[in-house]
């Protein structure tokens, strides 16, 4: 058998087996429970809620008073962010349903989580520090492959690519240009960073942050000129300023 076809059927079976345990479970309980016991489950469900939305609540305004002043005290980032996590993808569910674009509020959180992560105080030496580049801000008619290293870049000044390899050599950090999510999260699993820079577009951005939410990620969005993965482009210094703030 087909050993993809075989990983299906054991998949579908072990689906199978837990659908089929929710159902004896299910029939349990309605066999043996009260009426008590069900109002209590109620009650129970329902206190939950409302000190999931009171912590929602509380947070908000610690929140945006973060992101206007552009800095939070030590004590309240974790809490901002714990709330932030709850209610993004909530947020995220509400804009699915509603077919809304989800680009702006993924850019807020993006820079809420900036402002957060660098509230903290984390420093790091240069070469603890890991700057991650997406391929398509690589000119798309260029025929040397950066995704092996970037140090192979000839500075033909088409693209930032040169500037931001050359800027990286000064500074002595690592640098790795990535054609996808997938290659960025193996690059951060073998390199073992204690921070990590990443552009990207505000959806890959936000996947990673939640991916490694152990992790102090800072992200920088990239610009989309031309349209999605093609001869995009990030502002040198700005992207400068984000990684002097972070090495010690």
């Amino acid at each position: 058998m087909d050993k993809y076809l075989k990983k299906f059927l054991y998949l579908s079976i072990a689906v199978i087996f837990a659908l089929c345990l929710f159902i004896l479970g299910m029939v349990f309980i309605y066999r043996n429970f009260t009426i008590s016991n069900y109002n209590f489950i109620i009650i129970l469900v329902i206190m939950v809620f409302i000190g999931i939305t009171a912590f929602i609540v509380v947070s908000i305004p610690i929140i945006l008073k973060a992101y206007r002043a552009k800095r939070i005290k030590h004590s309240l980032a974790a809490f901002a962010k714990s709330s932030l996590n709850i209610l993004f993808p909530l947020i995220s569910l509400l804009l699915k349903i509603l077919k809304n674009n989800k680009d702006t509020i993924r850019r807020f959180y993006i820079d809420i989580n900036n402002i957060l992560t660098e509230s903290a105080g984390i420093k790091c030496k240069p070469d603890d520090l890991m700057l991650i580049l997406p391929h398509c801000l690589q000119n798309f008619e260029c025929k040397i492959k950066i995704t092996s290293d970037i140090r192979d870049c000839k500075n033909c000044d088409r693209c930032t690519i040169g500037d931001i390899k050359n800027m990286a050599s000064d500074m002595g950090i690592k640098v790795f240009v990535v054609t996808g999510g997938t290659a960025a999260r193996n690059v951060i699993v073998n390199e073992k960073p204690k921070i990590v820079v990443a552009v990207a577009c505000e959806r890959d951005l936000i996947s990673g942050i939640f991916d490694f939410k152990n992790l102090c990620v800072i992200g920088v969005t990239n610009e989309r000129p031309n349209g999605p993965c093609k001869d995009t482009f990030v502002n040198v210094e700005t992207l400068r300023n984000k990684l002097d703030m972070l090495i010690i």
